[in-house]
């Protein structure tokens, strides 16, 4: 579903992502991980189109990002900021409406099946009570939910997020990922996202991949990531993974502890 091949990104004389090569299967999550400035969000930039490689490309459902126009991307990939702007005054169904101006353009009405695609994402969102309060008045772990429904309006099969439970609490963190799992189970939507939050990461997703300096240095399952030396050694510091009815906690030991 999703190739990235040897994919590098530059800023002038700074390299942002270095020499990435990925394949994420349809129908699965993917997590970025890895320390403040390894590239995270640099990377799942490209990977939405937002930002063209310096080198290699990106290619979704066998199409090249870089062969295609704004619009075209928009009906293939759906991004998720990490910090989303609301605009004041506007309704949570007219901010989710916009997902669907990919298919109907900005100067025309939405049709008939625009319409109906936003009112089932505010039902599958439990958002329909939701509809006609201002976004901006929203609480932080509804207003997420409400990002996320505008890019699911978008009807694509590959939604990429960047740190989409920042700033929420642990129950409004567990909402947006289970919602997301949902639909990656019941829909089959790819997801690409990335996570502070290594416990999590590794509850939710079916892949990690650890960036390090803009560079993969581990890719495989939850449990080989979480539990790999180059893990500790990427954030600098000591870390306990603690097995939790089944489940893998990881644990940063203070320095005057680890002996």
């Amino acid at each position: 579903m999703v190739r990235l091949d040897q994919v590098t990104l530059r800023a002038g004389a700074t390299t942002l992502v270095s020499d990435v090569s990925l394949d994420v299967d349809g129908g699965s999550w993917c997590t970025i991980i890895g320390p403040n400035g390894a590239g995270k969000t640099s990377l799942v930039a490209v990977v939405a189109g937002l930002r063209a490689p310096s080198n290699g490309t990106v290619v979704i459902d066998g199409q090249r990002l870089d062969q295609m126009g704004e619009r075209d991307r928009a009906r293939l990939v759906a991004y998720v900021p990490q910090h989303p702007e609301v605009p004041v005054g506007m309704t949570v169904q007219e901010y989710v409406s916009l997902g669907r101006v990919a298919f109907h353009g900005v100067m025309r009405a939405p049709r008939t099946r625009d319409r109906a695609a936003v009112a089932d994402v505010l039902e599958r969102l439990e958002l329909d009570s939701f509809r006609d309060r201002d976004g901006a008045s929203l609480s932080g772990g509804e207003r997420q939910r409400m990002v996320l429904a505008r890019s699911l309006a978008q009807a694509t099969k590959v939604v990429v997020l960047d740190e989409p439970i920042t700033g929420l609490d642990v129950r409004h963190q567990m909402d947006i990922l289970e919602l997301l799992k949902k639909e990656v189970a019941e829909c089959g939507l790819t997801v690409i996202a990335t996570l502070h939050d290594l416990t999590l990461a590794g509850l939710f997703t079916d892949r990690l991949v650890l960036l390090h300096r803009g560079e993969v240095v581990k890719d495989g399952s939850a449990y080989d990531v979480i539990r790999s030396a180059e893990l500790a050694q990427s954030y600098g510091t000591t870390l306990r993974v603690v097995n939790v009815d089944g489940n893998d906690v990881v644990v940063p030991v203070r320095a005057d502890t680890r002996g």
